[in-house]
């Protein structure tokens, strides 16, 4: 029997820990800036080891994804239930510097400004350094998301415009 406890006690700890390290995956918010992390693969490089320039893009995207997640906006529901697509409708990125095989990346994301149709977010990919007391500023920019329906027609997205997150300053 107490070898039973401890097996089930146990069990019960692995799982505690293996959620809590689920809930991390999408990051977190820090005041008006979410954070997120991801780690650079070598499927990310090119033959020189440093990251394709539209991976940024995707990294962008991803952290958006998850911060939305935090907020609890879920966007299945938004497209099956409300008809409402978010799309990319402008990208303006600025490369200051590579990011390389290995390299942890932080992505910093904040609201530039919010309107009825659109969010603009402000993005910023960063070399996460834990030894200097400065992260590298790797790649920037604004990219600005549109809510639309199935037939491409600009809709409101309240519901998105009511999180704290997305209200103007």
């Amino acid at each position: 029997n107490k070898l039973i406890l401890q097996i089930l006690l146990k069990n019960k700890f692995m799982k505690l820990i293996f959620k809590n390290n689920l809930q991390n995956l999408d990051g977190t918010i820090q005041g008006n800036e979410h954070h997120y992390y991801l780690k650079v693969y070598y499927e990310d490089t090119d033959a020189g080891q440093i990251v394709y320039h539209t991976n940024y893009l995707k990294y962008f995207e991803r952290a958006r994804t998850s911060l939305l997640n935090l907020l609890n906006i879920d966007q299945v529901d938004l497209r099956k239930n409300h008809n409402i697509n978010l799309v990319v409708r402008k990208a303006d990125l600025m490369w200051h510097k590579p990011a390389l095989f290995n390299d942890t990346i932080l992505i910093k994301s904040c609201l530039k400004y919010a309107k009825n149709t659109s969010i603009t977010i402000y993005q910023q990919a960063y070399r996460f350094c834990e030894i200097k007391e400065k992260d590298e500023l790797l790649v920037s920019g604004t990219i600005q998301i549109v809510a639309i329906n199935k037939e491409f027609k600009v809709k409101r997205i309240n519901k998105i415009l009511k999180s704290k997150f997305f209200q103007n300053k």
